[in-house]
């Protein structure tokens, strides 16, 4: 028999085999303290596209008076308040150095020139992570079907990604694999997984990236069962190239390990 992994169904955190009762097949998530069955492995990939799965924590789903659906993804999760505090100890420390620079009193030589030009780096990380932190604290995902068209919003905040597509040039949603974010001190990974539509022009075009496996898998179901295409769920590989967007960049994306709230 292959090896299998174990995963949390309410935050998709990896289970280590201590925390598995073979015996009584349930495991216990030390992250969220969920106990949960654990279904034959080797059923594992045989879903029911039938039922719709459950809405995991995290998601918003709301239909409006002529039938449209409207799904709400938040981008808070608890570590924004960590790199809130380390942006307002960056910024602290730039607005300081600047006034140092500019009102410290008479410059000798190109000295004072130089204060002003060497924290530009840092001062352009620090533009780049206030404005990031600002975006998680605030933004939502917005994914909304209507009678004609299918929309993707991330706001109030701009950021890049927003998609607008006709109904009638989907021709299924695929879900598939995009890799582990291993969050620190939490002993285990959590799976992402990607959204993506295929177009009538031959394209893949991805539609949201960087998601937690339930929240993700709830997405594609109900975007594929209200746009009547086939959801095709692509095991393993490497995540998809080309037109797309994580919500949150990368490298806070890993230290959070996933935004499952």
């Amino acid at each position: 028999m292959s090896a299998f992994k174990v995963y949390c169904p309410n935050c998709d955190r990896e289970i280590s085999a201590s925390d598995i009762n073979i015996a009584q097949m349930v495991g216990k998530c030390t992250g969220c303290n969920q106990i949960f069955p654990i279904s034959n492995p080797a059923q594992s990939d045989d879903r029911d596209d039938t039922r719709a799965p459950s809405r995991p924590s995290g998601i918003e789903h709301e239909t409006g008076v002529t039938g449209e659906l409207f799904l709400k993804r938040s981008w808070f999760h608890p570590a924004l308040y960590f790199l809130l505090f380390f942006c307002i100890a960056w910024d602290g420390f730039l607005i300081f150095w600047y006034s140092m620079a500019v009102f410290g009193g008479p410059a000798q030589g190109g000295f004072g020139w130089l204060m002003i030009l060497f924290p530009i780096c840092h001062v352009a990380v620090g533009v780049g992570l206030t404005y990031s932190v600002l975006a998680g604290f605030l933004n939502k995902t917005e994914v909304l079907l209507t009678a004609d068209s299918l929309y993707v919003r991330h706001r109030p905040v701009p950021w890049r990604g927003n998609r607008s597509l006709r109904r009638d040039e989907v021709l299924e949603i695929e879900l598939e694999f995009g890799g582990f974010n291993t969050s620190a001190g939490s002993g285990g990974s959590l799976m992402q997984k990607i959204v993506s539509v295929h177009h009538t022009d031959g394209r893949q075009i991805v539609l949201l990236s960087g998601l937690p496996e339930r929240q993700a898998d709830y997405i594609a179901w109900h975007l594929a069962n209200e746009l009547q295409v086939p959801l095709v769920r692509k095991a393993g590989g490497m995540a998809v190239t080309g037109v797309g967007t994580t919500p949150m960049p990368r490298w806070m994306n890993r230290f959070m390990g996933g935004s499952d709230a």
